[in-house]
């Protein structure tokens, strides 16, 4: 069996979608419950608190200890908590990894107990009093604190974000997706609790099957907990790209760091909801050949002809109209980077590169799409990033057959899309200097 096939996708209740994707090749199976929810700066940091509470322990095994013991007894089955970005969707998403069932002594259902374990998680977690345990409240609003103080410890990943916020300004798109320090802070346990009652209520949820165990176990499952809900799901907009400013806003921020970080925050008015296939595949063909690839234009050309810069790259994010090129400067050097990226911009633009130039980025697409098949996270993500927006599905190999399909003159054309619309340097303070 092979992944060519879509997905089998049924309603379970009013806002909640079932995807089965049956596949035999692999030796484990994944589950997936993805709550989905608007993203807002009021509540931010409590939906990337949110799963990790409930990754905490429920009514049957109320412990971490607990839940590690039955996990265990599920032959060193696995369940994460995590939280990510889609557009200005986030995701909050518990994931149950366990062997198939056809590698179980006796063929024991694991699937169905990983469904039935992940199921009291999501709606009967471990309270006391009626609401969130005090010790799992004050270890998970810790942790969440902590990782939104690291995220400035990468410097790239800051700048590209704080570039994101400034283009996006107004939008869900620049809600940090972990909330700020202080939100997290002032969370409570009744807060929390009040907040997973409205979540499974309101939210648009995902639940996504993978393997080939029972599937219609764990499909009863999920529609048997939301029978008892009375749902009222919250309605996701299409993403519309950043709004057009009408000069390139600029701006420099200051840390101690040695090596300054320049991003260019571009506006794409092409998105996987509001645009063709063919628009997306011709921006993503136009991503890599210009910096999305070691081979690309801004690499051959910034990097190593003109060294201007330490790295050079460029990623598009179909579901905002997002298109950043980020490269690592001298703070000298950020003026004439800056003049050569757009150089190269304009080159592309034009159509003029090579046929090699464009060959060589269009294999790296494909391979890349073809290469999702090989685990089942990678796979998962790409269907829920669908089924999240609304969008009708299509495989891997579809993606790669529409790359495959892209002219020279549509990739040109998206180049001839991009507007600039900020530029973030983010230079070192003179003590780093």
């Amino acid at each position: 069996m092979t992944c060519s096939s879509l997905p089998c996708r049924e309603t379970l209740a009013e806002g909640v979608e079932f995807y089965s994707l049956r596949d035999d090749r692999f030796k484990t199976a994944r589950l997936t419950a993805a709550l989905l929810l608007p993203m807002k700066e009021q509540t931010a940091a409590a939906g990337a608190l949110l799963p990790h509470l409930l990754r905490s322990g429920c009514e049957d095994y109320p412990t971490l200890t607990a839940l590690n013991g039955r996990l265990g007894e599920l032959y060193g089955a696995r369940i994460t908590a995590d939280v990510s970005r889609i557009g200005e969707i986030q995701a909050l998403t518990l994931t149950a990894v366990s062997l198939e069932d056809r590698f179980a002594f006796g063929g024991e259902p694991v699937t169905a107990e990983c469904a039935a374990l992940l199921r009291s998680l999501l709606f009967d977690p471990s309270r006391e009093n009626g609401v969130f345990p005090t010790s799992a409240m004050e270890r998970e609003r810790r942790c969440l604190i902590e990782r939104i103080q690291a995220e400035i410890n990468d410097k790239r990943l800051y700048a590209r974000r704080r570039c994101n916020q400034l283009l996006c300004e107004g939008d869900g798109y620049a809600v940090p997706l972990n909330g700020t320090v202080e939100e997290a802070a002032a969370l409570t346990a009744e807060a929390m609790t009040a907040f997973w009652r409205e979540a499974l209520r309101t939210a648009r949820v995902i639940v996504i099957c993978q393997g080939s165990g029972d599937h219609g176990a764990v499909k009863e499952a999920f529609r048997q907990g939301f029978a008892a809900i009375d749902r009222v799901p919250v309605s996701l907009s299409p993403t519309k790209p950043p709004r057009e400013q009408a000069a390139v806003r600029r701006v420099t921020e200051r840390l101690d760091v040695n090596q300054s970080k320049l991003v260019m925050g571009l506006r794409a008015p092409v998105t996987a909801s509001l645009s063709s296939p063919e628009e997306v595949a011709a921006m993503r063909l136009m991503n890599a050949l210009l910096g999305g690839t070691p081979h690309s234009l801004l690499f051959q050309n910034v990097r190593e002809k003109m060294s201007l810069c330490y790295y050079c790259a460029s990623s598009y994010d179909r579901h905002k109209g997002v298109f950043l090129i980020d490269s690592g400067v001298e703070e000298t050097d950020a003026a004439r980077a800056e003049e050569a990226v757009l150089e190269q911009l304009d080159r592309a633009s034009r159509g003029d590169f090579t046929r090699d130039d464009l060959e060589s980025a269009r294999l790296s697409v494909k391979n890349q799409f073809l290469s999702l098949s090989d685990l089942p996270s990678t796979l998962e993500s790409w269907y829920l990033g669908q089924a999240a927006t609304g969008l009708p599905l299509s495989s891997p190999e579809q993606a790669a057959a529409e790359i495959d399909a892209v002219t020279a003159e549509q990739t040109a054309a998206a180049a001839r899309s991009l507007t600039l619309q900020t530029v973030f340097l983010l230079a070192g303070t003179p003590s780093a200097l």
